[in-house]
C-alpha cells in the first residue's frame, strides 16, 4: 500500500477540479433536485453542464475536469509511486486487454477516496444532465500505462465491468501517439491533460491507438449504480 508524500493530493475537496466545469456542476445540481422532486415527469432540458460539455461522437464526450496543475503534481507523484509499487495487468481479462495499471481502491486508498469524492459531487451531476441517470459506484478507478516495453497500444473491448467509463489523460504532451478509435465512429486524439473522455461503457466498442514514443498516463474511472444492479438481479425470475 502506497501512501502519498504530495498532502493535496489526498485533500477531499474541489481544489483539482477545473473551475469552469466545477461551476456548471453547481448552477446545474437546482435543477436536478427539482427533477427528482417530480419524479422524472418533467423534461430537465439544457443545463449549465450542457455548455461545458461537448459531444464528439453520439453518446461519447469530453470536458475539462481537472486542473493542469493536479496533473501536473500527480505526474510527480506516479513517479514516486512506481519506486514503490509496480504497475502490473489484470491477470482476470486475456493478454491482448491487459494494460499496465495501479488500482487505486488496493494500492494508493488515500488517492482513491479523493477520485471518489469527486465521482460523488462532480461526476455524477453530469451524467444525471446528460442521461438522467445515476452512475456514482467505482468498480474500480485506475492508474494505467501505455508504452512501447510493457503495452504499446490496446485491443478492440467493452469495459465490461461498467456503466459509464471516464478517462482522463495525465500528459499528454509527454508522448507521441496515443488516443481512442471508437468503433463504427473514427479516431479521437489525444485529449489535453486533465480533460475526461465520457461515455456509456456496453455501448462503444474502442480501442487505445499505439504510442509511438514516451509513457502515457491515464487516469481511468469505472463506474456503475450499485444498487440498481442489486434491484436488477432480486426481481430477475
Amino acid at each position: 500500500m502506497y501512501k502519498l508524500k504530495n498532502y493535496l493530493l489526498s485533500m477531499q475537496s474541489h481544489w483539482m477540479v477545473n473551475q469552469t466545469t466545477y461551476n456548471a456542476v453547481q448552477d446545474t445540481l437546482p435543477l436536478i433536485a427539482k427533477y427528482r422532486a417530480k419524479d422524472g415527469v418533467d423534461n430537465m432540458g439544457k443545463t449549465p453542464v450542457h455548455k461545458v460539455v461537448k459531444k464528439i461522437f453520439p453518446d461519447v464526450y469530453r470536458v475539462p475536469l481537472f486542473r493542469r496543475h493536479f496533473c501536473k503534481l500527480l505526474m510527480k507523484e506516479i513517479e514516486m509511486m512506481r519506486k514503490e509499487i509496480a504497475f502490473a495487468g489484470n491477470e482476470s481479462e486475456d493478454e491482448l486487454r491487459q494494460i499496465p495499471e495501479i488500482v487505486l481502491r488496493e494500492q494508493v486508498p488515500e488517492l482513491y477516496r479523493n477520485m471518489w469524492f469527486v465521482v460523488q459531487t462532480v461526476l455524477n451531476p453530469i451524467f444525471v444532465a446528460l442521461w438522467q441517470r445515476d452512475c456514482k459506484d467505482p468498480t474500480t478507478i485506475q492508474i494505467a500505462n501505455y508504452n512501447l516495453k510493457d503495452k504499446q497500444q490496446g485491443a478492440w473491448h467493452h469495459d465490461d465491468s461498467s456503466e459509464i467509463s471516464v478517462v482522463v489523460p495525465l500528459n499528454t504532451d509527454s508522448y507521441v501517439g496515443g488516443g481512442t478509435e471508437f468503433h463504427n465512429h473514427g479516431v479521437l486524439n489525444p485529449l489535453p491533460s486533465g480533460h475526461a473522455l465520457i461515455f456509456p461503457s456496453f455501448t462503444n466498442l474502442h480501442k487505445g491507438l499505439p504510442v509511438q514514443s514516451g509513457d502515457r498516463y491515464l487516469l481511468v474511472f469505472w463506474l456503475c449504480d450499485k444498487q440498481r444492479t442489486l434491484d436488477l438481479y432480486d426481481n430477475l425470475p
